[in-house]
């Protein structure tokens, strides 16, 4: 298949539904891992310990945003456009910049998270943990080349091996050395990571860095650039969390944080698994479509429909069966998250809608715009979480947290429409509005309702959601056989 006819199909569902399957599934057994990990790391440290792990990775994720310069997303759409030029001599030259830039980068961020130990209290642990900034910084670096290359296969196999590295080396950790040896093994399970990675990657193209040649690094300025707005904005994403979750640790401590982290997990991290095949094949297809409104548009809602379909009866399941779940994902002493994960489940519905959407200004290199927009979404939540949770508690959290997810929807929609042109299809509007009610009815039930009627009426709604979802695609596909597989406008 030539490149101009691959790219007709990557507007296609059948695409969309691949490489959202190939991520998603493999996401999905990475979820089954994790799953494993967090319910022996619940038994063994407790909400406390879950509280410190997630203070701690809030940390080092906020310092990396911080000195990142956003190489870990810029690089994608640099190295996405060399290979579509055949040309192996500059991407081999890049890739020595991108890898010369993260390099720098983990230098400087891991230099700032060591200097930043000396204003806590567990001054140690942070001095441990100080080098996963600047592991970050080079996987996140390694990564973004592949992706660029389109080495999906080996994004996938990198996700999977890190997932049981991860396991395997911190829960032996935590049973010998409890609440001690958690800075250990978060440092330690970081570095099999950047082996598995640099394995893995330098396998195609050798590793080659040098952070003193000026050539190589005055090359990286445009990715640099694109990337700022990127920085800024995990900034303010990191810092908004870091907020969050502190703000709740003075409120009633690293129980509550435990708790709080709990019920995100459970609703956003573990749904978002559908959304795993954004930033990896999504988003080098829409920058090769950006100049095209028509072709943007229908890749875009193309990779909505997906998206939202899938999630849909994944959420309304995690909904009704939340409390089985968190006693098997966890202890039964975290099923006080259950109300907070339940009512955070709008949040992941709003993303699925609007993700797709706020990639635009990246995809531009408008990254003033994607910066201002993100500032604007964080500033939101790190107001109203806080806030909701210290007037009705955890429940409170996921309300606000939903409310989020609505803000940041509404807010891509209405600017990049007179910006960029975009426009929503009207075509699958009534079945978004169905899946919306079929899951606010689930989490009505849930709320409100016993566990035999919740699993009763849930159970109605779930089979309900699952029938939409396959009769729509299915429309869909047969659509697309009779236009010979190129994606046709809406």
């Amino acid at each position: 298949m030539s490149q101009v006819e691959e790219s007709k199909n990557d507007g296609t569902i059948k695409h969309v539904l691949k490489y959202t399957g190939l991520f998603g599934g493999v996401q999905g057994i990475n979820l089954l891992v994790n799953v494993l990990r967090n319910k022996l790391t619940a038994i063994l440290l407790q909400e406390k310990g879950i509280g410190l792990i997630t203070l701690f990775n809030t940390l080092v994720i906020f310092i990396n945003n911080a000195t990142n310069f956003g190489i870990s997303f810029s690089a994608i759409k640099h190295v996405s456009d060399l290979f579509e030029t055949g040309d192996d001599e500059k991407i081999r030259q890049f890739i020595k910049v991108v890898r010369s830039w993260c390099l720098l980068t983990a230098i400087l961020g891991t230099s700032i998270c060591v200097l930043a130990s000396f204003f806590y209290d567990n001054q140690l642990d942070i001095l441990i943990i100080s080098p996963i900034v600047g592991i970050l910084a080079i996987t996140s670096g390694e990564m973004a080349i592949l992706k660029g290359l389109k080495q999906l296969k080996r994004v996938a196999k990198i996700s999977f091996w890190s997932a049981i590295s991860t396991m395997f080396v911190c829960v032996p950790l935590y049973y010998y050395l409890r609440w001690s040896g958690i800075s250990l093994a978060l440092l330690l399970s970081n570095i099999i990571i950047l082996l598995i990675h640099l394995n893995f990657s330098t396998r195609i193209y050798s590793y080659s860095a040098h952070i003193f040649n000026k050539e190589d690094l005055k090359q990286g300025f445009p990715m640099i650039k694109l990337g700022v707005g990127y920085i800024i904005a995990g900034i303010f994403g990191s810092g908004a969390e870091y907020f969050i979750r502190e703000s709740i640790n003075q409120i009633d401590g690293e129980g509550a944080v435990g708790l709080y982290s709990c019920g995100y997990v459970m609703m956003v991290q573990y749904a978002s698994v559908v959304l795993a095949s954004l930033e990896t094949d999504f988003f080098p297809r829409l920058t090769q479509v950006i100049d095209s409104p028509k072709r943007m548009n229908i890749t875009i809602e193309r990779q909505k429909e997906v998206c939202t379909l899938l999630l849909s009866p994944m959420l309304i399941f995690f909904v009704i069966a939340m409390p089985f779940l968190l006693r098997l994902f966890y202890t039964g002493n975290f099923l006080t998250a259950m109300p907070m994960a339940i009512c955070a489940s709008f949040y992941i519905f709003f993303k699925a809608l609007a993700t797709p959407v706020a990639y635009l200004p990246l995809a531009k290199g408008h990254a003033k715009t994607y910066m201002v927009n993100e500032l604007v979404y964080d500033i939101f939540i790190a107001l109203t979480i806080p806030f909701a949770y210290r007037e009705y508690g955890l429940m409170g959290a996921g309300i606000a947290l939903s409310l989020g997810g609505l803000f940041d929807y509404l807010l891509v929609n209405i600017i990049y429409r007179y910006k960029y042109k975009y426009q929503m299809s009207f075509r699958l509007l009534p079945i978004y509005v169905l899946q919306f009610v079929l899951l606010a009815t689930s989490v009505i039930v849930a709320v409100n309702y016993s566990n035999q009627v919740c699993w009763l009426v849930g159970g109605g709604v779930l089979l309900l959601s699952i029938i939409l979802t396959v009769l729509v695609l299915m429309k869909d596909r047969r659509k697309e056989k009779r236009g010979n597989g190129v994606a046709i406008d809406n």
